[in-house]
């Protein structure tokens, strides 16, 4: 084999050197200077295209793996990151609303007149009702004035001097909202019948301490609820049995006679001429008596009869629990030279009555 040189410091082959393929990466037979194998060289056992072959896997795994943490984060995986991590550049963050501006004293002395204006008249019409009806309406209308109101005072800084009494006239119209739609409920069932009852048990209620509570708080820097009056307790007011409550006309020779011994309710019994819608006279009962009223005067009349608690003589009925019914025959009285007529009813519901009774509304009870 022709010699022609060593190898040149940098390893590639001398000048002119045939057949020649890169060294080896593995030992080399003879070594330098020994001279060179004869024959073509082999494949390298550790290529350096494995080893690229790796590194790019390595590169590609390394990016996959920012592509992924970028994919969580929402960011660029070209982005540069900051020390801390974080993808590099300005970050956004939520600003604050700014809260709303308190109220003048003026103009929440304001809202206040305006609340007195829609509930104070509310309120009188409650008290002011005479029968069920009236109360029913009464009722609703007051628990309408709260449901409009109530959110005005829900969304505004008051001003300083109003901040206590602010948050008891919330928690005041939070409670009240509930209470009168409970009020209406109770006056169309019968339980409240007149103003009287109603005032008492509204009056009564926590609610209505923290309206009151409320006003102490704005003490005289500002004037509402003048209309709420102190707490008032319900009564139990009766008349005395046989009382005539309304006496009419009698000077006839009839003898009507109301049997309720057998009850716990007071009662009032109106006989009415058939056809009309005025009593000829109304008389009180009270519960576990009889009374008999005289002299009735001959002719057809229907008999009503009103129960209930608490007779209150300003609204002429009961102010609590009242019922309202009628007979459904009609009763004569007639009278000759040798005979008048006499009736007897017994208001105690019983296994084999012979009358029957029909419930009234309480609007068409004759007065």
């Amino acid at each position: 084999m022709p010699a022609y040189g060593m190898p040149d410091a940098s390893g590639m082959p001398p000048t002119g050197a045939p057949g020649w393929n890169a060294p080896p990466t593995g030992p080399v037979i003879g070594g330098p200077g020994a001279g060179w194998p004869s024959g073509d060289r082999g494949t390298p056992t550790g290529s350096r295209n494995k080893l690229i072959i790796g590194v790019v896997a390595a590169v590609l795994l390394l990016v996959c793996g920012v592509g992924v943490a970028a994919a969580f984060v929402g960011g660029d995986p070209d982005q540069k990151r900051t020390s801390s991590g974080a993808a590099g550049g300005a970050s956004a963050s939520p600003t604050p609303s700014k809260a709303p501006e308190p109220l003048t004293a003026t103009a929440y002395q304001t809202l206040l007149t305006d609340a007195d204006a829609v509930m104070g008249p509310a309120w009188q019409k409650v008290a002011a009702a005479k029968n069920q009806a009236a109360t029913v309406e009464a009722a609703q209308a007051l628990a309408d004035a709260v449901k409009t109101s109530a959110p005005r005072f829900t969304s505004v800084t008051p001003p300083n001097e109003a901040a206590a009494g602010h948050e008891q006239l919330k928690r005041a119209f939070d409670a009240l909202g509930s209470d009168f739609v409970a009020l209406t409920g109770d006056a169309k069932n019968g339980e409240i019948c007149a103003g009287p009852a109603a005032v008492a048990q509204v009056s009564g209620l926590p609610a209505a301490t923290y309206l009151r509570d409320a006003v102490k708080a704005f003490g005289a820097a500002f004037k509402f609820g003048a209309w709420l009056p102190a707490p008032v307790a319900q009564q139990t007011r009766t008349l005395a049995n046989g009382t005539m409550v309304k006496k009419g006309t009698l000077n006839g020779s009839g003898e009507f006679t109301i049997n309720n011994s057998g009850s716990t309710t007071d009662v009032v019994v109106s006989l009415v001429p058939n056809g009309g819608k005025v009593a000829a006279w109304t008389v009180y009962v009270s519960a576990g008596k009889t009374y008999k009223v005289k002299k009735v005067k001959d002719g057809n009349y229907q008999v009503y009869m009103a129960t209930g608690v608490d007779w209150d003589a300003g609204v002429a009925g009961f102010t609590r629990s009242c019922e309202f019914e009628k007979f459904e025959d009609l009763f004569e009285f007639k009278t000759t030279s040798r005979q008048y007529t006499t009736w007897e009813i017994t208001l105690k519901a019983s296994v084999g009555g012979n009358a029957d009774t029909d419930s009234v509304d309480p609007g068409d009870f004759p007065q």
